[in-house]
């Protein structure tokens, strides 16, 4: 019976012996500094890794730095997401030791030219930090409303090709739209977005004819409002 006991007292003794280890390996694992690899799933303009980083260091001290279960993704992934140049971020564990960041940065869709905002394509307007020339300037009275007809406005323009590489300034007032190109000298009444399709088919078709054909040079305003036609005009005083 004794030698049971003994045999009892030494298997018990042996599992508390390893607990005790495994736990020690996990609390050390989680004790290791990990590493963090910073990924952006698009093209930067505003965004690098030094700038992640330092936002970074504003949320992970020391202690973060070295005991991983202190560590909140979600508070990291909330943070991350109030700096204006970030549309989307997720942080997630790659490894016991790597801490990836998958980051995408917001895309100017076009500049509000009176505030000095890029726009892009979800209507969230961001500072201008650096300055990109080939996007539309935009002109109107700030409101949500505004950007919002805006924004949808030049995500249609942008589904041709051809107005997507020539709009280069846009004005909304009432809405109504009146827009210019890179490559033509003329201005454009483009008025409301009824007949959309049909108006940026005439349009092209004017532009292509102005390049062989002299004579269209010497308008300065062409009008597309008109039902199957363009109105192309000598006079710059606008359709009210």
């Amino acid at each position: 019976m004794k030698r049971y006991f003994n045999i009892l007292i030494l298997f018990f003794s042996i599992v508390f012996m390893i607990s005790i280890s495994t736990y020690s390996i996990i609390r050390n694992q989680n004790k290791i500094k990990f590493e963090k690899n910073v990924i952006f799933l698009n093209s930067t303009v505003f965004l690098s890794d030094s700038i992640v980083n330092k936002l970074l260091t504003q949320i992970l001290n020391e202690k973060h730095m070295k005991l991983k279960d202190s560590l909140d993704l979600n508070i990291i992934e909330t943070f991350l997401k109030k700096n204006k140049f970030i549309e989307s971020v997720e942080v997630y564990w790659k490894f016991h030791d790597v801490l990836e960041i998958k980051i995408r940065e917001r895309q100017p869709l076009y500049i509000l030219t009176k505030e000095n905002y890029y726009v892009d394509s979800y209507g969230k307007f961001f500072p201008m930090k650096k300055i990109k020339k080939d996007l539309p300037k935009v002109s109107s009275e700030f409101s949500n409303v505004n950007l919002k007809n805006i924004t949808k406005f030049i995500l249609r323009m942008n589904n041709d090709p051809f107005i997507k590489n020539e709009l280069d300034k846009v004005y909304f007032e009432k809405n109504q739209f009146r827009i210019s190109l890179k490559s033509f000298d003329f201005d454009i009444i483009f008025g409301n977005t009824k007949r959309f399709k049909e108006k940026v088919e005439k349009l092209k078709v004017f532009c292509a004819f102005q390049k062989v054909q002299d004579s269209l040079s010497n308008y300065p305003l062409v009008n597309l409002n008109y039902l199957n036609q363009v109105i192309a005009s000598k006079s710059l005083v606008y359709e009210k």
